[in-house]
């Protein structure tokens, strides 16, 4: 989801004071629960995270449209001989591009769009560079839906991604064979390929909710006699602007040689109402589904706005009440993903050290989740190049607090 911030003269960056704040020199402290990582020191505390995979659940499934068994390749503002110029330096097999163009189908519409139609073993049949390649064009266009937003495998490794998930080994193999690269990220798109070796319709279902997996994390604080309780309480409150999470926090100190937090409960009400959930009907009435612009600019409000659904308000909201701030990103800050043009495609909230609150798109399968922001850079940089992240800061009123 694109939203372009127009020009305009920005307030003076007030930085929250403790942004500014020193850390207690650290004491010696028990190393990190197994299976968990230590974050990085801050103003935030000390957490502690694990990683989780969310599936989309039967209900949300039932009504998503399956995708059409037959692949198409689409290239805009293209005539006959543009894609062939487009082709040609990818490697494509001579034989397999003029059959291609020998289809009758293949044609331009009336958008100018121009649409090439490949078997599914001229799909399976690619190199490796080649695929890349071409995917790599197709991600250019909207219409190659499942190449303009692919599933992303998290750090490249298809086993960690479906491990457990009971797809057949011949299947997670022909995912590896099928994955593409742009830059740093693994990416998968062909899930017509898959689909066809599906012996039913329960079956493909079923292979498609396993695809749905998205990565996040599970996250903690730790609170104990040596933490600083006036920091720690300034930072999660967004310098007390927001108190709903003092009283756990002041709980959790309490506690006979401490305790944990998670941090689902420091967000504000919103955001932890939805946190690892999905898309509900409720949400879906405005005719649009939330997406990631909805979710940041929605963050700190105890009710929801739709009218962030709008781009025009959207940006409207930036502009009006936030600033653009360059020193680091503190608690409830807004990241937004620029590209060249100052177009935003992507946003979500900075939490703590990599940790971030984000909605990635509006597709009801994709759910509301804590995790890295290093995913979401690999999920949404891959392949822009002058792409930028910049932090922007919500400007409080006076009576806020």
């Amino acid at each position: 989801m694109r939203l372009l911030f127009l020009p305009r003269r920005l307030a003076p960056v007030a930085g929250l004071a403790f942004a500014l704040l020193a850390l207690v020199p650290p004491l010696a402290r028990a190393a990190a629960t197994p299976g968990f990582k230590e974050s990085q020191p801050g103003p935030w505390g000390r957490i502690e995270y694990q990683t989780i995979y969310l599936t989309a659940p039967e209900a949300i499934l039932e009504d998503f449209p399956m995708p059409n068994p037959q692949p198409r390749w689409s290239f805009a503002d293209s005539t006959p001989a543009v894609v062939r110029g487009l082709l040609a330096p990818t490697g494509l097999d001579d034989a397999v591009r003029d059959r291609l163009f020998a289809d009758p189908r293949a044609r331009r519409d009336e958008e100018g769009v121009f649409t090439l139609y490949p078997t599914i073993a001229d799909i399976e049949a690619l190199k490796p560079a080649v695929r890349d390649a071409i995917y790599r064009e197709l991600a250019k266009h909207p219409k190659n839906n499942f190449h303009h937003d692919p599933v992303l495998v998290p750090d490249g490794n298809v086993d960690e991604w479906l491990r457990g998930t009971g797809l057949p080994d011949q299947m997670v193999a022909l995912v590896h064979q099928l994955a593409w690269h742009d830059g740093d990220a693994m990416l998968f798109s062909d899930f017509q390929v898959l689909l066809g070796h599906a012996a039913s319709d329960n079956e493909a279902r079923r292979w498609i909710k396993i695809l749905t997996r998205t990565r996040a994390v599970t996250a903690d604080l730790k609170v104990d006699a040596t933490d600083d309780l006036s920091v720690l309480r300034r930072y999660w409150s967004a310098d007390y602007h927001r108190k709903d999470s003092l009283p756990m926090l002041n709980a959790t100190a309490e506690m006979v040689g401490g305790g944990r937090l998670d941090l689902v409960h420091l967000l504000p009400p919103l955001p932890r109402r939805l946190a690892y959930a999905y898309t509900t009907p409720e949400l879906e009435r405005t005719g649009q589904t939330p997406n990631c612009h909805w979710t940041s600019l929605n963050f700190f409000n105890y009710t929801r706005q739709n009218i962030y659904l709008d781009l025009k308000f959207a940006a409207s909201e930036v502009l009006e009440d936030y600033n653009r701030v360059t020193g680091p990103a503190t608690f409830g800050d807004v990241l937004f993903f620029l590209d060249e043009k100052g177009n935003a495609f992507h946003s979500c909230v900075f939490l703590a050290d990599d940790l971030v609150f984000s909605k990635n798109g509006g597709n009801t399968v994709m759910p509301w989740i804590i995790t890295r922001l290093g995913d979401i850079k690999q999920l949404y940089l891959h392949g822009k190049a002058g792409a930028s992240v910049v932090t922007f800061r919500r400007r409080w009123d006076e009576d806020d607090k």
